[in-house]
């Protein structure tokens, strides 16, 4: 008579662990070493992606209509990539090198960047053709 609820137990165990697991949005990424030749400037690409790290954007990014951007934070704590006039955000980007995409808005222009959490982080995205 003590089998069941031994048994009761370890399918509560279990159906505990299961319930714990994530399926969070944001990813924990190492990213690659820049090869020769790669530009990382703040001015590069999308390709090369924005970097939040000391509470701060890499910059101005130049990228292209319509191109999807990666940001990587560096950063222990959350941050977000979100733009002024509501175009884009990456939502939540968790700490230390988690990563969260945005695709940049289609119409060229500059575009006033900031961190929902932090409102002292700010840059500008410039999307040009």
């Amino acid at each position: 008579m003590t089998k069941y609820p031994l048994a009761a137990g370890a399918a509560a165990a279990l159906i505990l662990l299961a319930s714990c697991s994530s399926s969070a949005k944001t990813s924990k990424t190492t990213p690659a070493p820049a090869s020769p030749g790669t530009t990382t400037s703040a001015t590069a690409p999308a390709s090369s992606g924005i970097t939040i790290k000391n509470f701060a954007f890499t910059g101005t990014l130049t990228v292209k209509p319509g191109e999807k951007v990666t940001v990587t934070n560096m950063d222990s704590t959350p941050h977000t990539l979100t733009d002024k006039g509501g175009k884009f955000d990456t939502g939540t980007i968790n700490g230390n090198g988690g990563t969260g995409t945005f695709t940049a808005p289609t119409q060229t222009g500059s575009y006033q960047l900031r961190c929902t959490f932090h409102p002292q982080m700010s840059g500008t995205l410039v999307v040009q053709g």
